[in-house]
């Protein structure tokens, strides 16, 4: 199989296992980054007292998950760049209220190439917190997320483990054969 195909023959089904929880967004554009998938997933949740017309409170939470794929070899360059496009134009996807707790952002990079050491330990220290208005108005977590295709590994920062879980089972061949 062509590498070429190879990366774009998993992408598409990165994103159809997106599919059934999250909003998928194919062929993308975020600055000069053309991105073959972005997915959004979207929860909120209420409590009442009584009656839904007493509402006591109500929090939204969501994640947010950016893909790009890198056909040539990674550099350090490219995966700061592609931070600083997705944190340039987050906050389109962030909800601006009170009600907003917590928004998980994925920066996800595919490659099939060799990744340098120091990349890899870069991806690995990468974690994020901002919080919004003191945190009254929630937080927002960033990783930096690394798919080889030539070893099948997946590379992100140790709290980030959980949300890389299934890309993990997918590449064991759980999922696809590649």
């Amino acid at each position: 199989m062509n590498e070429a195909n190879k990366i774009s023959g998993f992408v598409n089904e990165l994103a159809n296992k997106y599919t059934p929880f999250f909003d998928v967004y194919r062929d993308e554009k975020l600055n000069d980054f053309s991105l073959p998938f972005m997915a959004i997933y979207k929860r909120r949740d209420e409590r009442y007292m009584i009656s839904k017309k007493i509402k006591v409170y109500g929090v939204e939470n969501q994640q947010l998950v950016f893909t790009s794929i890198c056909h040539n070899q990674i550099s350090i360059e490219h995966m700061q760049r592609f931070q600083k496009a997705v944190e340039e134009n987050m906050f389109e996807y962030i909800p601006d209220d009170n009600e907003h707790m917590s928004t998980i952002i994925l920066c996800i990079t595919v490659t099939d190439q060799q990744v340098d050491k120091t990349i890899i330990k870069e991806v690995k220290r990468f974690r994020k917190l901002k919080f919004l208005k003191f945190g009254f108005h929630g937080w927002i977590e960033m990783y930096k997320v690394l798919i080889n295709l030539k070893d099948y590994t997946v590379y992100v920062h140790p709290k980030g483990k959980p949300f890389v879980k299934s890309i993990e089972k997918l590449l064991k061949g759980e999922g696809i054969q590649l």
